[in-house]
């Protein structure tokens, strides 16, 4: 787990190599934490280009890498082909998982607040409260860290994973571009 925290996006190998990669999205049902009124499913990213960010105010590169997430949901920002699904996590659970779990929503909605406040951000941010959707993906492969970013297509496929940050997400902004407009160079 902490080997893949560290890796990065772009250093345990191509994004496309995760074992993830080509599955159909599982169904999930996300609810809201915080900015967001009601709960997104994963059917809702059928037809849109999704990113996927699983992070927790708890976790340093998950902080680092923020910064950049914002500026990406804003680059896209008036496409309405593009939607950008912030999961906080409170850390606790963890791959393998099988004891009964529940997120601590309390401290985790005011944790995740003070990380928005600071950017004065209002990015919609949900929570995985059953850890339902974290145990669906991990079935497939344990390869999972915080942060772990994946790219859904509009068919509901993912297209690319990075476990960890690496100092730089270019390559999660050259992805998400070549699934919004796949004709370009």
């Amino acid at each position: 787990m902490l080997l893949a925290i560290l890796l990065g996006p772009g250093r345990g190998g191509p994004a496309t190599s995760h074992p993830w990669v080509g599955q159909s999205v599982p169904v999930a049902e996300l609810q809201p934490l915080i900015n967001a009124e009601s709960p997104i499913g994963t059917e809702d990213f059928v037809g849109k280009v999704t990113l996927v960010n699983f992070w927790g105010p708890w976790c340093g590169p998950c902080l680092m890498e923020f910064p950049e997430l914002l500026q990406i949901r804003e680059r896209y920002a008036e496409n309405p082909d593009f939607q950008l699904v912030a999961i906080s996590c409170d850390g606790r659970w963890m791959p393998g998982q099988v004891e009964l779990f529940e997120e601590g929503t309390e401290q985790l909605k005011h944790d995740s607040q003070l990380v928005l406040a600071q950017y004065n951000s209002d990015l919609p941010v949900f929570v995985d409260m059953n850890a339902d959707f974290r145990t669906q993906l991990v079935a497939n492969s344990r390869q999972f860290g915080y942060p772990t970013n994946f790219l859904v297509g509009r068919d509901g496929t993912i297209k690319a994973v990075w476990v960890g940050y690496g100092g730089d997400l270019t390559p999660i902004s050259k992805a998400i571009r070549a699934e919004l407009e796949p004709d370009q160079p």
